[in-house]
């Protein structure tokens, strides 16, 4: 069997997709060797991947560099000379027409456009609003990243329960627990980070919520240290000042982006991992959290609740006086959060990408053996 991907994430330095197919891919090639894969997209790429049966198809085109103007104007074309029995995109890089006909699986992460367009960026607010539906509705198959997507998804997009499939990500390889010495001398050496801290991992944009978080701080002073990991995203420019504001404070650290060398050993020392979100299409910080070992408080938004289940904490979504009371509660109670630790290491081995490429295997095969029984 042949499979064209979408690619496109390859192209952009660490995003959060481009690391969620990679994991995918690896799994995919590591069940079924012999399947052989189009790797497609606009822009040039860089794999993460160890090797596989990948063949990079990277065409440039004069009428557009964006995956999703690409996708609608050069890819159909692609697929249909390259004889590609499937096509997996994420939004919104799926031909809604082709040349010839293949099964089209499309992944939704989140509908942050449609329940959330406040947090995003104009230009990417209006390329979603206008091609995540008609793209979305053209697929044979969805794949939402956590029940909750799926119902929002439907809600939303319109799209059929019965073309919908919920697929949950995996633990990143590099998510495993370190040593607490060894975390600690660490996070000394690299970034001279030696008090107790609680952490919170997450780009530095609206939806995040860091500043109900960073009101917080001044709600319980005795918390300890608020350490702070992320890129800078959009519309960040007051949420940075107010970071800045508490760091000279000296209440808050901002480490910006980090990488995975450093992060387990961030999230193994933390006293508490806090992901206050707004809204989530999965919410991976909470799941990484809860591979290293770390206790999670939570806000009870969307799909959080779904991935966290009863090893974390939760607090009523965008309310400071209920996420203050819990973590007031929880700094000052230690067993507690041991106690959460030992649960949410246990549920964290529930997400598997290795579980996820099964099934999402299963239904590209499934798919694919409908398109080729005989039409009556």
């Amino acid at each position: 069997m042949r499979i064209g991907i979408d690619a496109a994430p390859f192209a952009f330095e660490q995003t959060g997709i481009g690391r969620y197919l990679g994991s995918m891919l690896e799994e995919m090639q590591a069940l079924d060797a012999s399947i052989e894969y189009l790797l497609y997209s606009p822009l040039p790429v860089t794999l993460p991947m160890r090797h596989g049966n990948w063949t990079e198809r990277v065409v440039r085109s004069g009428f557009s560099q964006r995956p999703s103007l690409w996708a609608q104007i050069v890819l159909p074309s692609l697929l249909a000379s390259d004889m590609v029995d499937a096509f997996w995109a994420q939004p919104t890089n799926l031909p809604i027409s082709l040349k010839r006909r293949c099964l089209r699986v499309l992944t939704i992460h989140d509908l942050v456009s449609h329940v959330r367009p406040e947090s995003m960026r104009f230009r990417t607010w209006l390329r979603m609003r206008a091609m995540l539906g008609p793209v979305a509705r053209a697929a044979d198959e969805v794949i939402a990243d956590s029940r909750a997507t799926a119902i929002k998804a439907h809600q939303y997009l319109g799209i059929r329960h019965d073309r919908m499939h919920v697929v949950y990500a995996g633990t990143p390889a590099w998510c495993r627990p370190v040593p607490p010495g060894e975390a600690r001398a660490l996070l000394a050496e690299e970034v001279g980070l030696t008090q107790e801290y609680v952490l919170c991992v997450s780009t530095i944009e609206p939806r995040k919520d860091h500043l109900t978080l960073l009101q917080v701080m001044e709600l319980v002073p005795h918390a300890p240290l608020l350490v702070l990991v992320g890129g800078e995203g959009w519309r960040c420019k007051h949420i940075l000042a107010a970071i800045r504001t508490h760091e000279k404070a000296g209440r808050v650290r901002y480490l910006g982006r980090v990488g995975d060398r450093l992060l387990p050993a961030l999230y193994s020392a933390a006293k508490l991992s806090v992901y206050p979100s707004l809204y989530e299409g999965f919410g991976l910080p909470v799941l990484e959290s809860m591979a290293c070992g770390c206790p999670v408080l939570s806000s009870d938004s969307s799909s959080l609740p779904e991935v966290g289940g009863d090893a974390a904490r939760y607090f009523r979504v965008g309310h400071a006086a209920s996420l203050s009371s819990e973590l007031r509660r929880l700094v000052s109670n230690d067993s507690e959060l041991a106690e959460m630790s030992v649960a949410g290491f246990a549920r964290a081995t529930e997400f598997s990408f290795r579980r996820a490429a099964e099934k999402l295997l299963d239904v590209i095969r499934g798919g694919v053996a409908r398109l080729r029984q005989p039409r009556s």
